[in-house]
């Protein structure tokens, strides 16, 4: 299976996704416009069986000073009429509603650290989220803006601050606010070099990382690779299905 991967720093990596991608076989083709001039994304989506959009820096409509920020989410577009599966996280989620309508704006205060998450009712009967996991969740932030839901969008996640954290359009796009594939040294990594949303806004963060991530470490990664590996079975289920005419 190839799955288009858009990363947009190099300390934003797929994290944890990485194992679930390995286990089911996956090639990730690997596309970094903002870092490299050489890099474009390709112009559909048939070369590829899955769209994985991660984070960064950049807001979803800051399309003038990156183009390549439009030409995501036209491929967002064009994965999702295809029905292969997308799968966007932070900025990339932001992308996917952005792709469909969902208006981005900025927070009155950046939501950063591990946050309470719930799943809604309708995430019960959800292909990736209707498994057993811990109430609430406690998944990795790092964000300035958020977004109002598309049309037609399926709510999948809520938190207190900020409402809107996951949602799922037509048969397999899916967008996720949390870093769910986050890593203890990409928090780490983060928080380190932040010079403006952390100490404006959380200057007791660095002192008290060691400790959240004891903490939510391994209950972030069991989601990561259970989300994960149901997300790349759905690219695997159909991928077959267009390779065989279905």
């Amino acid at each position: 299976m190839r799955v288009l991967l858009l990363q947009n720093h190099e300390n934003s990596g797929p994290g944890y996704l990485e194992e679930p991608a390995a286990r089911r076989g996956v090639r990730f083709d690997l596309c970094m416009p903002h870092l490299d001039a050489d890099h474009r994304l390709p112009d559909d989506e048939t070369g590829h069986d899955g769209f994985l959009l991660m984070g960064g820096a950049m807001h979803a409509g800051h399309v003038e000073e990156h183009p390549w920020l439009e030409q995501a989410a036209e491929l967002v577009r064009r994965f999702t009429a295809a029905e292969k599966p997308v799968l966007g996280v932070c900025l990339g989620s932001q992308i996917i509603a952005r792709a469909f309508g969902g208006h981005c704006y900025d927070l009155p205060v950046p939501e950063v650290g591990f946050v309470p998450i719930r799943l809604t009712e309708a995430a019960r009967d959800d292909p990736l989220l209707g498994q057993s996991f811990a109430t609430p969740l406690h998944l990795a932030e790092f964000h300035s803006q958020t977004f109002d839901l598309p049309a037609d969008a399926t709510h999948l996640m809520a938190g207190d601050a900020v409402p809107n954290q996951a949602f799922r359009l037509g048969a397999a796009t899916y967008s996720f606010q949390p870093h769910f594939e986050v890593t203890p040294q990409m928090m780490r990594d983060w928080v380190a070099i932040s010079d403006e949303i952390v100490p404006t806004h959380y200057p007791t963060l660095p002192d008290e990382l060691p400790h959240l991530l004891q903490l939510h470490h391994w209950g972030s990664h069991d989601f990561c690779y259970r989300v994960g590996d149901a997300w790349f079975a759905l690219v695997a289920e159909r991928s077959g299905r267009v390779n065989s005419g279905g």
